[in-house]
C-alpha cells in the first residue's frame, strides 16, 4: 500500500525539482508489552536482579527521495531505521544472569509536506507520513555460574502500519537545505512471531494474548537536503 502510494505520487507529479534528504536523530518508544515481558523474565530469575535499561530514547535515521511539486507542496518517499532495547542483569561473585532485548524497526513509507510559512531562505512546514513498519526483535538470555553456562537466543518479527505528523524547519541555500524536524508517530502494535518456527510470542500469564511491538513515540532529528538538477 505504501509503495503503491509512493509510486503514484512520484509518477503523477509535475516536478519542479528533485532531491535527496538525510535525517539523523532520536526517538522515544511505547513498547508496553516488551517492558511487561522483561518484568516477567526478571521475576523468573532465581536471585533478585534489576532492569538496567528498558527501551530508552535511542537512534533514528532516514533517507528519502523528495520532489517539490509546487512552492508550498513537497512529497517524499524512503526508508527509516530505528533501534532500541532493554537489559536485565544479576551479578555476584559466583556468576551472572542477564537478558538482552534488541529491537530494530525498518520503515518504508511516503509523506506529504505543506509549507506554512516561507521565504527565500527560511521555511516552516507541516508533514504527514504513512509507513509500513517491519520489526526485528532478538531476545538473548544467559546464565554463567561457576564453570557452567547456558544461553538461549530467540528471534521474532512483526509487521504493522504507522502514521506520523510533525513540523519541519529548514534554512535553504541555492542547491541544498539544512534544518530540524520533529513529530509524533503512532504505531498500530504488530503481533510478534518467531522467525524460525512461526510460533506467536504469547503472554506467559495469558496464553490467549499475543505480545506486540509498539514504536509509538516522539521523533526529532537534524535534516539535510541536496537538490538534484
Amino acid at each position: 500500500m505504501v509503495v503503491a502510494l509512493a509510486v503514484c505520487i512520484f509518477t503523477g507529479a509535475t516536478a519542479q525539482k528533485t532531491g535527496v534528504s538525510v535525517s539523523l536523530g532520536g526517538a522515544t518508544f511505547q513498547m508496553d508489552d516488551m517492558k511487561y515481558l522483561m518484568d516477567i523474565i526478571l521475576i523468573s530469575y532465581p536471585l533478585e536482579g534489576e532492569i538496567i535499561s528498558s527501551f530508552p530514547p535511542y537512534f533514528s535515521g532516514s533517507v528519502n527521495i523528495l520532489r517539490q511539486i509546487y512552492p508550498h507542496l513537497r512529497v517524499d518517499a524512503g526508508y527509516t531505521y530505528t533501534t532500541t532495547g532493554a537489559r536485565a542483569n544479576y551479578t555476584d561473585y559466583s556468576g551472572t544472569i542477564y537478558t538482552d532485548m534488541i529491537a530494530v524497526s525498518h520503515r518504508l513509507g511516503a509523506s506529504v509536506n505543506y509549507s506554512l510559512i516561507g521565504s527565500d531562505h527560511l521555511n516552516l512546514s507541516l508533514y504527514g507520513r504513512l509507513d509500513a513498519n517491519f520489526t526485528n526483535l532478538d531476545i538473548t538470555s544467559s546464565i554463567n555460574v561457576l564453570s557452567l553456562s547456558s544461553t538461549t537466543h530467540n528471534k521474532y518479527n512483526s509487521i504493522s502500519p504507522n502514521g506520523s505528523v510533525g513540523l519541519e524547519f529548514l534554512y535553504t541555500f541555492k542547491e541544498s537545505a539544512i534544518g530540524i524536524e520533529g513529530g509524533y508517530l503512532v504505531d498500530l502494535p504488530g503481533k510478534l512471531k518467531n522467525r524460525e518456527t512461526g510460533n506467536k510470542l504469547l503472554d506467559p500469564n495469558d496464553r490467549q494474548r499475543v505480545l506486540t511491538s509498539d514504536w509509538t513515540g516522539w521523533r526529532v532529528g537534524i535534516k539535510g537536503i541536496i537538490w538534484i538538477k
